[in-house]
Order: structure tokens, then C-alpha cells, then sequence
């Protein structure tokens, strides 16, 4: 049973789904982190790569995403300096990677509520996915 003490600003800061929310209730971050899980690329995924995915997330906006989990240790930002322009990859840290199993049962509930609002999978492998045709 909920106890029926009052938070404070302060408290909420203080809790574990505060901490996660900050991370991941910013516009468009839990596609973003998908797309990152779901790289193919044992170097990591390019930023075009990722946008031409998530085509709909604007340069800003996935340059902001990817700076955030940069600072939040989620990404680690790996320039290749050896072509000509240098190529910048984004790969997961074990941080990140641990938001697999919690995107994954996101995932399972929406399919469980969504009814076939949820079919598609964006490429996570969901089976008859009307996205990818997993």
C-alpha cells in the first residue's frame, strides 16, 4: 500500500523513475535508443544511418537526443579520423545495453494494450510486423 506522505520537489528528484525519465521522456529518446539497440554494426551507427530510419526525427532533435545519452553514458561517441570527412559512430556502452530487456517489455505491453495499433516493430524483430516484414 502507497503511503500518503507528501513529495517534494526535491524527493521526486531523488527517485529512481525521476532518474530514467529524465533520460528517456525527452521527445522521440526511446525510438532513438531502439534504433541504437537494434544497430547492426558492431561499430556502432552512423548518424545518417540512424536518421534514415527515423526519418521523422528531426537532425536537431536526434543531435540532441545522442548528445544526452553521450553525457549520460549511455553512448559512447567514437570519431574515425581516418576518412576524409571522419566518420562519427555511436555505439552502446553496457549502460546503454541495459535498456534492452526494459524496451523490450515496453514493447510486450503495447503489443498487449495496443491491439493492432501495435503491429509494427520498427525493426526490433517482432514477428509479423507490418514495419520491416520481419
Amino acid at each position: 500500500m502507497r503511503s500518503t506522505t507528501v513529495r517534494t520537489k526535491e524527493s521526486a528528484e531523488n527517485c529512481p523513475i525521476y532518474f530514467v525519465t529524465r533520460i528517456l521522456g525527452k521527445r522521440w529518446a526511446i525510438l532513438v535508443l531502439q534504433e541504437l539497440i537494434a544497430s547492426k554494426n558492431p561499430k556502432g551507427a552512423q548518424f545518417g544511418e540512424l536518421h534514415r530510419t527515423i526519418s521523422w526525427v528531426s537532425p536537431k532533435v536526434l543531435t540532441q537526443r545522442l548528445r544526452e545519452f553521450e553525457r549520460e553514458g549511455i553512448v559512447d561517441r567514437i570519431v574515425d579520423s581516418r576518412t576524409i570527412p571522419a566518420r562519427v559512430h555511436y555505439l552502446l556502452t553496457e549502460k546503454g545495453m541495459d535498456f534492452a530487456p526494459i524496451l523490450d517489455d515496453m514493447q510486450g505491453w503495447g503489443i498487449k494494450h495496443g491491439g493492432e495499433k501495435t503491429v509494427g516493430c520498427l525493426g526490433t524483430g517482432t514477428t509479423n510486423c507490418s514495419e520491416c516484414k520481419i
